[in-house]
């Protein structure tokens, strides 16, 4: 599903020369926490980013997380970025958690669905542009899902490049 997403993505960037897209990066760790599920660990991840000439955003990717379990997390966000060198931006996400996590069953025996969502938001403090590409510090999210759940994300580091 995810690389369906991204050829579409990338086919559009092609017809548009308003928008340019950075395949990227980036060190990521995450902690999601409900009655059910627990998952946390810290890991590397691929994506794309495209960036409309209003400044509009769009990111899509995938990471892998080892700690509690090997897990996979994909995130889809849309938001604002501002304009220039020091280019911080604010998204609105969902994110989805695949694979090993602790798990505590119901009381009837059946384990949580799979995968496990969760909504939220990203907010990019420490983004900066190039003519080439982009490098961005110190990525915060924060989200809820279903039974009671709680997520907190972090990318150390992510690196782009612009495709144009």
């Amino acid at each position: 599903m995810f690389i369906i997403l991204l050829l579409v993505c990338m086919t559009t960037v092609h017809a548009q020369k308003a928008i340019t897209w950075s395949p990227f990066l980036q060190q990521t760790g995450m902690y999601y926490s409900s009655d059910r599920v627990t998952s946390d660990g810290f890991g590397l991840g691929v994506g794309v980013h495209l960036l409309h000439k209003s400044q509009v955003a769009a990111q899509a990717d995938l990471n892998l997380i080892w700690g509690n379990g090997n897990a996979v997390t994909s995130r889809f966000a849309a938001g604002y970025q501002r304009k220039g060198t020091w280019a911080p931006a604010v998204y609105a996400t969902i994110n989805l958690l695949w694979g090993n996590k602790t798990e505590i069953l119901s009381e009837t025996g059946q384990r949580p669905p799979s995968p496990v969502w969760v909504i939220g938001l990203r907010i990019v403090p420490l983004r900066f542009e190039t003519k080439n590409g982009y490098v961005s510090a110190l990525e915060f999210g924060y989200g809820f899902g279903p039974d009671k759940a709680k997520s907190l994300e972090i990318s150390i580091l992510s690196i782009g490049l612009k495709i144009e």
